[in-house]
């Protein structure tokens, strides 16, 4: 079972990671990071999490749960954005990456159950797989 959704999510985070890797680039568009350490940062988890989500993507019955869990960090990930960008001076795009994570994060939870046939609960605990 693939996945094409999933698999573009994670060519969307190797493009912001692309973006955080270049300081200047991510200032013109509106993100405020103190240090340009951390855009390295993010840009290296993005990184990981886009490998993750392209070969995972690829079979839905195999890394469903891993799918899911990823899922669930795009929602902390929304948690935590949203609000830096609103009220601690992160800008627009922190913002607006809070939001696409919360959408991506809803997709996952959509997809994976309905390719796999499984509940929640039973993909993320690994049984039926």
């Amino acid at each position: 079972m693939r996945s094409s959704v999933i698999i573009y999510s994670g060519w969307w985070n190797i493009g912001l990671a692309a973006i955080l890797s270049f300081p200047p680039l991510y200032r013109r568009l509106g993100l405020n990071l103190l240090q340009k350490g951390w855009g390295w940062l993010i840009a290296g988890f993005l990184l990981y999490t886009a490998v993750t989500l392209i070969l995972g993507g690829r079979d839905i019955g195999k890394c469903g749960g891993i799918m899911l869990y990823e899922g669930v960090l795009r929602f902390l990930a929304a948690a935590l954005l949203i609000p830096a960008g609103i009220f601690y001076g992160y800008g627009w795009l922190a913002v607006a990456a809070g939001i696409t994570d919360a959408v991506w994060g809803s997709a996952y939870f959509a997809i994976v159950p309905k390719r796999t046939g499984m509940s929640v609960r039973d993909v993320l605990s690994g049984r039926g797989i």
